[in-house]
This record gives C-alpha cells, sequence and structure tokens, in this order.
C-alpha cells in the first residue's frame, strides 16, 4: 500500500511539472515540503555530495554547458568539498540514478567500481550540475524517495532563457526546460545560479510563474571560470580545425565572435553591420566560432555560401579547446551581440588577452566586464554600422577601452565559490 501510494506521488508531481501549471506545482511543493523527515545525520557515515552528469556522461559536445560541466568537475576533482564524499551519478527517463563510475574513471584516470544503484542517508545533498531536462521531470519518484531519507536537492541554474523567452528555442527544447523548471520548483532546497542577473531572473521566476515567496528556496550565485591553454601560435590565422593560412597583414583586423549558432546570439545583426563596413572598404575580418544550431537555416547557408566566405569572413564550425585558445590569441577584439545570457563565457575567455570587447548593453555583461568593454544598444545593422565602425577605429589607434583589468576567475576558483554554496544548502537564511 505504502508503495502505491508514492507511485501516485510522483505521478502527480511529474503531471504537475508537465503541465507547467502554477497552482498544480504550488501545492505540489507544500506536499514535497511536508515530506521531509526530521532525521538525524548519522555521524558514522560519510556524508554524500551527488552530482548529475546524466548528459555529459551519455554524450560530451563540448559547447556551452558541457563545457562548464567538465571544468567544474576536474576542478571538483582536485579539491572535494571537505567532509564530503563526492559521487558523480546519472539517470535516463526510464531508469533511476545510478554512480556514474565509468564517467568517474574518465575524467580522472582512476580506477572504480562498476556502476551500480545509488544508496543515499540524512545528510546528503544531491547537485544538479547537468541541465537534465528531458531526464529530472521523469525521475521525480527518486526525488521523492531521497527526500523521505532526508536528502537535500540543490540544481544549478544557467539562465531561464527558454521560459522567457520561448520562440528563441525549438518547441522541444523550450517545452522540456518548462517541465524541468517545474520540477525545480517543486523539489529544490536550493538553486545555484552562474551570474547575479540569473539569480534576480529565477527569484522573480519562482514567485511571479509559481506563486512561491523569496526565502522559500534558497538562491545563490557564482561566476565561470576560463582557464588558459598555452597553445597559441599568433603567426596562424584560422580557416578550419585543420587548414591555416598566414595571419593577415598588421593593419587588418581581426574580430572574433564565439558561441553556438542561435537566434539570441545577434550574429545576423553583426553581419549586416560588417556588410555596411565592407561595401565602404573596409578590411577587417570577422571570424565565427561556433556550431549549428536551431532556427538557423537562413543564416547558416548565408555564413556558408557569402560573397566573403574564406575572405574577410571565416565561420569555424568546429573547435577544439586548443584551436579555440589559437584563436582568441589571434583575434585583435571580440564582439558579442547576444539579446540575453546567463553569464557570457566568451568575455571573460576574451579577457585573459586582454583584448577590446564590443558587446551589447545587457545587466549580465556589466556584471562580467563591469566598464571595461565598449557596449552598444541596436536593433539592425544599419543602426549598429556607425558604432561598431567607431570602435573599429579606435582599436586600431590603440585607443579602445580594453578588458585588462578584468581578472577572470580560474575553473578552480569557480569551483570555490560553488563549493561555499553548497556547503550552505539546508542552512537557514544564507547569505551569498
Amino acid at each position: 500500500m505504502l508503495k502505491s501510494l508514492k507511485t501516485i506521488r510522483a505521478r502527480a508531481l511529474q503531471l504537475a511539472a508537465i503541465n507547467y501549471l502554477p497552482i498544480l506545482v504550488k501545492t505540489s511543493r507544500r506536499a514535497v515540503d511536508s515530506l521531509r523527515p526530521v532525521k538525524p545525520v548519522d555521524p558514522t557515515k560519510q556524508r554524500q555530495l551527488l552530482i548529475d552528469v546524466s548528459i555529459i556522461a551519455a554524450h560530451d559536445a563540448g559547447t556551452g554547458i558541457q563545457r562548464v560541466v567538465r571544468s567544474i568537475l576536474v576542478a571538483l576533482f582536485k579539491s572535494p568539498p571537505s567532509g564530503i564524499e563526492m559521487r558523480l551519478v546519472k539517470a535516463t527517463r526510464r531508469r533511476s540514478y545510478v554512480y556514474a563510475n565509468d564517467y568517474s574513471a574518465s575524467l580522472t584516470g582512476r580506477a572504480f567500481a562498476a556502476d551500480s544503484p545509488v544508496t543515499v542517508s540524512s545528510g546528503d545533498i544531491f547537485l544538479g550540475l547537468d541541465l537534465s531536462s528531458r531526464i529530472a521531470p521523469r525521475r521525480q519518484g527518486d526525488f521523492l524517495r531521497w527526500r523521505e531519507q532526508g536528502v537535500l536537492c540543490a540544481f544549478v541554474v544557467y539562465d531561464v532563457l527558454p521560459a522567457l523567452h520561448p520562440y528563441w528555442f525549438t518547441t522541444r527544447a523550450s517545452r522540456s526546460f518548462r517541465h524541468w523548471l517545474a520540477t525545480i520548483a517543486i523539489h529544490a532546497d536550493a538553486l545555484m545560479c552562474i551570474s547575479q542577473a540569473v539569480a534576480t531572473d529565477v527569484t522573480n521566476h519562482m514567485e511571479q510563474k509559481f506563486g512561491i515567496p523569496q526565502g522559500n528556496v534558497q538562491v545563490g550565485w557564482f561566476h565561470l571560470g576560463a582557464d588558459p591553454t598555452p597553445c597559441a601560435d599568433r603567426n596562424f590565422f584560422p580557416t578550419s580545425r585543420t587548414d591555416r593560412i598566414p595571419r593577415p597583414a598588421p593593419d587588418e583586423l581581426v574580430i572574433l565572435m564565439v558561441g553556438t549558432i542561435e537566434p539570441r546570439k545577434g550574429y545576423a545583426q553583426i553581419l549586416d553591420a560588417f556588410e555596411l563596413l565592407w561595401q565602404e572598404g573596409h578590411t577587417v575580418k570577422l571570424v565565427i566560432v561556433g556550431r549549428r544550431g536551431w532556427h538557423t537555416d537562413d543564416l547558416t547557408a548565408r555564413l556558408s555560401q557569402h560573397a566573403e566566405a574564406g575572405k574577410r569572413l571565416r565561420w569555424i564550425s568546429e573547435a577544439d579547446d586548443a584551436e579555440l585558445e589559437n584563436i582568441y590569441q589571434t583575434a585583435d577584439g571580440l564582439a558579442m551581440a547576444s539579446e540575453a545570457e546567463g553569464f557570457g563565457l566568451p568575455l571573460t575567455e576574451a579577457a585573459r588577452y586582454g583584448m577590446p570587447l564590443f558587446v551589447r548593453d545587457l545587466a549580465v555583461f556589466r556584471e562580467v566586464v563591469g566598464k571595461y568593454a565598449t557596449y552598444f544598444r541596436a536593433n539592425n545593422g544599419q543602426q549598429l554600422a556607425p558604432q561598431l565602425r567607431q570602435w573599429l577605429d579606435a582599436v586600431r589607434d590603440g585607443i579602445a577601452i580594453t578588458s585588462e583589468p578584468v581578472v577572470p576567475l580560474t575553473w578552480q576558483a569557480s569551483a570555490e565559490q560553488l563549493k561555499t554554496l553548497i556547503t550552505r544548502v539546508g542552512v537557514a537564511n544564507p547569505c551569498h
């Protein structure tokens, strides 16, 4: 009978998340909060930090969130949280969580036992580091069972853009993200955001969408890192991962953009502005490094078939960490035209070389690099072109604002900030 009741509860929670109905989520949150037993931590048993790696353990795409997940994990393995055993875990939509020992071995080079079902006890912490938006809503039975055993649940939030701007994403991705967001609204004891801007968005969304008041869920934030790879050669200019040609003449600037080719990144607007400058005779080169994303068939065809492709315009769809590092050191400046971001990792990566930054005026970008960038506001390429021209002239003359004063975190320092948030999970009224 008890098992059937738990099954019914888990199914009800799953429906609440999948239907994304505020009243269902709010009611489910109250029900879940009432289930936590007053259970002391067993002092003879070491607490576990169970880190979800469900997506990256199955396939590491090497971009975006997975670059962050991998970098944080490597740093955490070098310096684990004190007094807690760190274990990686994974699940699928149909299979409960197991220890991801094979993936742990691949990261550390150490031997681990075969993957086995996760066992928990009071005081353990589950950390959703990977964005498993299609898995977590189906694993609410696990979260429910763990909560009844005294486990605390925390999730890293990279942004809430698929919920705020669903038209920027595929229908499936936006729907899955909303299910995940409702799931964490129901189960999370703490949410760890990658910027203060995201923390504000999350707090507002939880209150406005689900009626969960501030303070009901701990919300904290940390910043991402950027470690250099000593591999660059400034004598070469990239055309692809394997094909290079001599770097352009010294008076020919190279401007870099980094990120997946997707609607919100502003690539089309930047390209429109560059085309206007090229028509005026400017020789500046634009290098775009990013994989093809979604809703961009017209844009990617434009990049591939452009009259300047291979000349003043280069699109590199595949670049490993070493290649990307080389490109950063080759560029004279970085442009970032995203209409929204959770952090803006290319800014800190470029700041390691002190290069000039030309970025859209977003609160999160000002949070990350402050006054050490040139900010623009524009609704189209025609509005952007004169601002871009002025910045390029300043870069060429050596008078552009540079990011040299910015001191990016290392991934180790980023992991230390995250560890501080982890130690506060479940502590009353924690402060950042």
